[in-house]
């Protein structure tokens, strides 16, 4: 099967949409499929062989986005790959020309809800344009473009429960996690690196990893420092247009020596890191699955992140992580409880990551892309005969 990934993020950004795209590509390659990356152009320093770009500009309100302009060669480009199936990842200004490009070719066109957008307009949203109004509108859109998608795929059931109380109700419905690297994110005896690098060795290790953006509330867990014990230290792993602020609230709080960033880490080193934390933690409400999370949970840690969307369903409180309900002293008392928690919970975090493994998740997504195709050959058929 040949098979085009229409994404509004990739490299040289790094973002969540970035990882799960480069994983699910090896994950089918591995079995046996060509599968093909359609990106914005971030420009001649940046590209990457065989990746396939749209003309683009930078987006100045977020740091590291590009913006695929109008008009472009969308159509010429995906033509000259000619796929089975477009899959599209995000709902921004590429999903719109995949899904132009499949209705021309008359090819399925599948999207995957991979953010929820509309949350993160109050942060990133020019001053001049009024939110509440800018919402309605981008709802208007994300209805339109999912209920004409072959299929929308979220990871988790809360995403699509939500897009349902918007009007969303879409041609077929998968429900597929990002797959998990579990050959690469596993646990690592006597981890000590990292420690001694960063001369933490006797301290407890609380991280958070990802890109530090204001929905993802880092500063929060920088708070929650002040009610855990003295020995606990933050390692904020990642970066992002949030992290000068959340370095001021390191400041304001006075936690210059319980707080490290790390800045971006490489994928090859992203498990020593996690091997190094005792507890791992989100603050964020905004994940429609939380791919750092589960790779934690992969390497065996005890975790603790919000009882809201993705989390709600991926993690069973104190069987195989810890949620919290309300703000930072919620959180930082599931975090005393996470530091002090027994071997089972590791356990059983380790197993649960371990059946969201990409393997797993690439087949569930071959299985939607056969069914999208006969179910687009069938219509386009009913609609021949009769002419």
């Amino acid at each position: 099967m040949r098979i085009a990934f229409v994404t509004d993020s990739y490299h040289p950004t790094i973002d969540g949409v970035v990882t799960i795209v480069d994983s699910i590509k090896d994950s089918l390659v591995a079995l046996g499929h060509e599968v093909f990356i359609v990106a914005p152009d971030p420009g001649e320093e940046h590209r990457i062989d065989g990746v396939y770009y749209f003309p683009a500009v930078s987006f100045p309100m977020y740091k590291g986005y590009y913006l695929p302009i109008l008009p472009s060669n969308k159509l010429e480009v995906l033509r000259k790959i000619n796929p089975d199936v477009i899959h599209g990842y995000g709902i921004a200004f590429m999903a719109l020309k995949g899904y132009i490009c499949a209705h021309e070719m008359k090819i399925p066109y599948v999207l995957t809800m991979t953010t929820m957008v509309t949350d993160t307009m109050e942060f990133y949203l020019p001053k001049f344009l009024p939110l509440e109004q800018t919402e309605r509108l981008a709802w208007i859109y994300i209805r339109e473009i999912l209920n004409h998608s072959d299929a929308v795929i979220t990871h988790t059931d809360p995403i699509m429960d939500e897009l349902r109380t918007h009007g969303v109700n879409p041609r077929h419905v998968g429900i597929i996690p990002a797959g998990v690297e579990t050959e690469i994110f596993r646990p690592i005896e006597n981890c000590n690196t990292i420690k001694d690098e960063l001369g933490i060795h006797d301290k407890k290790v609380i991280m958070h990893v990802g890109r530090i953006s204001y929905e993802k509330h880092v500063d929060d867990i920088v708070r929650s420092l002040a009610l855990l014990p003295d020995d606990v230290v933050l390692i904020v792993v990642g970066d992002g247009p949030a992290r000068s602020d959340v370095e001021r609230a390191v400041e304001g709080c006075g936690f210059m020596d319980r707080v490290f960033f790390t800045g971006f880490v490489n994928k090859t080193k992203l498990p020593e890191y996690y091997n190094t934390a005792d507890v791992c933690v989100s603050c964020s409400r905004f994940e429609t699955q939380g791919l750092s999370i589960m790779e934690a949970m992969a390497c065996r840690k005890p975790i603790v992140c919000p009882n809201a969307r993705a989390f709600s369903v991926i993690i069973e409180d104190k069987k195989d992580g810890f949620l919290f309900d309300g703000g930072v002293e919620d959180m930082a008392d599931k975090i005393n409880l996470a530091l002090g928690c027994d071997d089972s919970i590791r356990q059983a975090a380790m197993e649960k990551a371990q059946s969201y493994s990409k393997e797993n998740c690439a087949r569930m997504l071959l299985n939607l892309y056969d069914h999208v195709i006969e179910a687009k050959k069938r219509r386009l058929a009913e609609k021949k005969s009769k002419r």
